[in-house]
């Protein structure tokens, strides 16, 4: 299988995240992910793009860069923004039961078999990855 990139700019709106992921599931479906494991990478992918609005950029417009690539053994989305960012959150820091928000990091990190965050001077980067084969994880609701 040879190497697909797709990218899509969105400039930065509260609808954006819906945009996204319908996008990351049309891309997902292109690049032969099966429906559960798309649905498991679609829910990393809304989390990024959502906290990028609200971490990145706040009330202030910027655009987001999603970008796929796919090989044969995974399918990659890069989630690229400008704003001013947030620290990701530890990995097994799991959230309050009650909380109404700081959920996250913690649904990337269940969602994607792997959750990198990349800074530098001006960009944060989220990068998220999916096998395409392997263990399934195992989840409730939605992404089931």
């Amino acid at each position: 299988m040879s190497p697909r990139e797709e990218l899509v700019l969105f400039h930065a709106a509260p609808d954006l995240a819906l945009d996204a992921l319908s996008w990351t599931e049309s891309a997902c479906a292109r690049a032969g992910l099966d429906p559960r494991r798309t649905r498991q990478l679609a829910a990393g992918v809304l989390e990024a793009v959502n906290n990028s609005l609200e971490h990145g950029y706040g009330l202030l417009p910027g655009d987001i860069t999603i970008a796929l690539d796919a090989d044969a053994a995974r399918v990659t989305i890069t989630v690229t923004d400008h704003g001013t960012g947030l620290p990701p959150s530890p990995a097994d820091a799991a959230p309050a039961p009650l909380a109404e928000r700081g959920r996250g990091s913690w649904i990337m990190q269940r969602a994607c078999d792997e959750v990198r965050h990349e800074f530098d001077e001006d960009t944060q980067r989220v990068v998220l990855v999916k096998r395409r084969t392997g263990p399934q994880i195992t989840t409730t609701g939605d992404m089931s």
